[in-house]
């Protein structure tokens, strides 16, 4: 089994939720790339490396914030496992308050965040509809003190499609749960799911 992470807005493919998810499954199970912050050169690299990896070996995506967006709409795409922890829903909305000047908090790197950047993300959104046909591929882990986005509208919004949704009390928009997810999402995988 492979686990392709995939970080948030303003993150990198390193650091603890990683580190957790190497632990639990051996780093050589753990594909965690360092994504562009334009979206559709993310979407390229993820989508190429999901066509990759889906038929040698069983596949799940780990996406967190932004990345959580992105995970849903590759589960969707591809019928593959998707664990979105604290996602957001809307990134086209809650990204809005970041068009301009950036620098990535992990690697320094400095760019532009464009308006056309925010408008790109539009095209991996799954729409409400569709959520239904993936709720069994698809498993929603919410820290309730997010500061960044709204776990309860994000748990209400899943729920209503029939996906599993676990929220912990506490903790932020970074997460503070792993080894609990882990321990949940290890007896999914072998109950069968």
């Amino acid at each position: 089994m492979k686990i392709l992470y995939i970080h948030g807005f303003n993150s990198a493919g390193y650091g603890e939720k990683i580190n957790h998810l190497k632990k639990a499954f051996g780093d050589e199970n753990v594909i965690s790339p360092t994504l562009s912050y334009d979206p559709e050169k993310a979407m390229k690299q993820l989508e190429f490396l999901t066509d990759a990896i889906k038929d040698k070996d069983d596949l799940i995506i780990v996406g967190t914030s932004l990345g959580g967006f992105y995970a849903a709409y590759l589960a969707y795409k591809y019928k593959v496992l998707a664990v979105l922890i604290n996602p957001s829903i809307d990134p086209y909305t809650s990204l809005s308050s970041q068009v301009g000047h950036q620098k990535n908090y992990k690697s320094d790197e400095e760019y532009e965040f464009t308006k056309q950047h925010l408008e790109s993300l539009k095209k991996y959104y799954v729409p409400e509809e569709k959520l239904k046909e993936i709720k069994d591929l698809i498993f929603v882990y919410l820290d309730e003190e997010d500061e960044l986005l709204d776990s309860k509208k994000t748990k209400d919004y899943y729920e209503k499609h029939g996906i599993y949704v676990k929220m912990y009390p506490g903790g932020n928009h970074r997460f503070t749960h792993m080894p609990e997810l882990i321990e949940d999402l290890k007896q999914k995988i072998n109950g069968g799911i």
